[in-house]
């Protein structure tokens, strides 16, 4: 699971394949690529990255932090190749092409105009091809939205409580 924490408002989101996402300030978003493991992240952001199976175990759970499951990362060290960056934390993400190679890995093909950079070795810094990434048989993400998920401002939250009262 990917999250960016804005540099400017501190606010942090979780990003997601089917649309871009922007912190409280907008000046900076993010969104997982098409192939739900690497992800165009964009404005003045820190990544946070969290192993796929950390909230498999429970919360307190012993096994929680066996086998490195506990560990937090910060995201866009040096090799990492799943973090693609723009300037705008408006999106939206890069358009790319994904090829299915047969040893579960994809090698990425970036179509897009825009300038990005990837925080991996060597001087080529913008890459037009990417060779061998991991495929990602189980996201750590919802990909449909689900009712709890759905957002109401407060002017709402306050009708709704107040009808409740009222047919009470």
């Amino acid at each position: 699971m990917k999250l960016i924490r804005c540099n400017n408002c501190e606010d942090v989101v979780r990003l997601i394949e089917r649309d871009w996402r922007s912190c409280d300030c907008g000046k900076s978003g993010g969104q997982y690529n098409q192939d739900m493991i690497s992800a165009t992240v964009g404005g003045d952001c820190e990544v946070i990255g969290l192993r796929n199976d950390f909230f498999k175990e429970k919360p307190f759970s012993k096994k929680r932090g066996e086998d490195g499951k506990n560990i937090i990362i910060q995201g866009e060290y040096l090799g990492d190749n799943q973090i693609h960056r723009i300037n705008s934390g408006k999106g939206p993400r890069l358009k790319i092409e994904i090829t299915e190679n047969d040893d579960d890995t994809h090698d990425i093909r970036f179509i897009d105009k825009r300038k990005y950079t990837i925080n991996i070795k060597g001087k080529n810094k913008s890459p037009k091809i990417l060779k061998g990434i991991p495929y990602n048989s189980i996201p750590s993400f919802k990909d449909k939205k689900n009712k709890k998920e759905s957002i109401l401002d407060d002017k709402d939250r306050i009708i709704i409580e107040n009808f409740k009262r009222l047919i009470k």
